[in-house]
């Protein structure tokens, strides 16, 4: 709770200093790839009765246009259960020519979520 209370007390400002970005996927303002490091926690995969995979798709496209490396946590939705969603991606991934995988994790959140999905260019 202790990051909350820091990135909202930091918001206002961020705001108006350009630190923080109003945007959506799968279409994000950055450039081709503009960070390191894209990570996207409890959006993807977690809602998969809400999110198709087309959605799905493109917004790990997006992620993986604007940063170097993509990571994703959880991969299971709300139920514990592997997404859906998850294999269809990992292979469109793939057959777009980036390396994906998934990595374990050692932070435990919720049941099943013990799994992250990285994915970067070959």
């Amino acid at each position: 709770m202790r990051a909350m209370s820091t990135f909202l007390a930091d918001f206002d400002a961020g705001f108006q200093q350009g630190r923080y970005v109003a945007a959506s996927l799968p279409s994000l303002p950055f450039g081709d790839p503009e960070f390191d490091l894209a990570l996207c926690s409890h959006y993807l995969f977690l809602y998969s009765d809400h999110v198709d995979e087309v959605t799905h798709l493109a917004s790990m496209r997006e992620l993986c246009r604007v940063a170097s490396e993509v990571r994703v946590f959880p991969v299971v939705s709300l139920d514990g259960t592997v997404s859906e969603h998850l294999d269809y991606v990992m292979t469109a991934l793939s057959e777009d020519g980036m390396q994906v995988s998934l990595r374990p994790v050692s932070y435990r959140f919720q049941k099943g979520a013990s799994e992250m999905l990285v994915a970067k260019p070959v």
